[in-house]
This record gives C-alpha cells, sequence and structure tokens, in this order.
C-alpha cells in the first residue's frame, strides 16, 4: 500500500536540484531553491529551501534549511528554520536544532535536540551554544588554577 502522506512529503517542487546516488560530492553544497539528495555528501549542504535526504543517502558535515526530510544518515549538526522530520529508517548523528520536530518511531537520534536555533555563520561564532560552552569551560578552567590534572579530570566543576 503506497503511503500518499510519504509521497506528498517528498515532493520538491520544479528547478529544484537532485544528486542521484550515483553520485558522490566531496565539498559543500550551497543552493537557494530546494534539493534531494540520493548519493553521498562529504561537506556541508545549505539552501533556503526544502532539503530530502533519500534511503539511499549519507551526509557527512552540517545541513541548514528550511524544512528537511531524513530518510538516510546524516553525520553532522542540522539546523532547520522551520520543520524536520525524520523518518522511522533515518539516522542522524549530531544535534538537532529546528523550530518544528517530527520523529517517527524507530529513527536514530544520536545527539541534542534544541527548538528555534538559528543557523550558526562560520564567520560568526559569538552567538551559538558551542562558543558559550567554551567560554564556560575556559572559566571554569581559569578557576581551578592550581589544582592537579588528576582533580580536574574527575571534577564537574
Amino acid at each position: 500500500m503506497i503511503n500518499v502522506r510519504h509521497i506528498f512529503r517528498n515532493i520538491i517542487v520544479p528547478g529544484a536540484f537532485r544528486i542521484p546516488a550515483t553520485v558522490s560530492v566531496n565539498g559543500s553544497i550551497d543552493a537557494s531553491v530546494s534539493g534531494r539528495i540520493d548519493g553521498n555528501v562529504r561537506g556541508d549542504v545549505k539552501t533556503s529551501g526544502k532539503l530530502v535526504v533519500s534511503e539511499t543517502a549519507s551526509i557527512r558535515g552540517h545541513i541548514y534549511a528550511a524544512d528537511l526530510v531524513v530518510h538516510g544518515k546524516v553525520y553532522g549538526d542540522v539546523y532547520i528554520t522551520n520543520k524536520a522530520h525524520i523518518s522511522n529508517k533515518a539516522l542522524v548523528k549530531g544535534d538537532v536544532n529546528a523550530m518544528v520536530l517530527e520523529i517517527e518511531e524507530g529513527a536514530v537520534v544520536e545527539g541534542a535536540i534544541r527548538k528555534n536555533v538559528q543557523p550558526v555563520l562560520k564567520t560568526d561564532l559569538s552567538h551559538t551554544p558551542v562558543a558559550e560552552e567554551i567560554k564556560v569551560s575556559a572559566a571554569v578552567d581559569a578557576e581551578t588554577g592550581g589544582q592537579e590534572e588528576e582533580e580536574k579530570n574527575t571534577s564537574w566543576f
């Protein structure tokens, strides 16, 4: 039986890009249109539209998009400004940042899930949660000052 919801979720508008299963991309993709990836990508994928990652796809890099549907494998953080859907066959090893998140039973997400986190620009890391964590841990290390190395490794503070 054909799942109509599945068909409509995977529709891509005319003029969108598509990377076939037989194609591997080494480098980042930056598109202003929606797209579908069936092949392998080693690099960040940025689009201002919808991105569909099919069951045969594998992405090793961060994803920045308005909407996302994942059926394949993603090894990197995901930044979605609208809605992300992770199917029951998907594997995401990285943080998922989205305004709306839909995860089917059976999906694997190994990372943090955050709501409404804006995409990170490579040049401005001062507003990212990672940058805040780095600042906090640097302040903690400065406070521990004279502690021995063994004490630093076993202490939360």
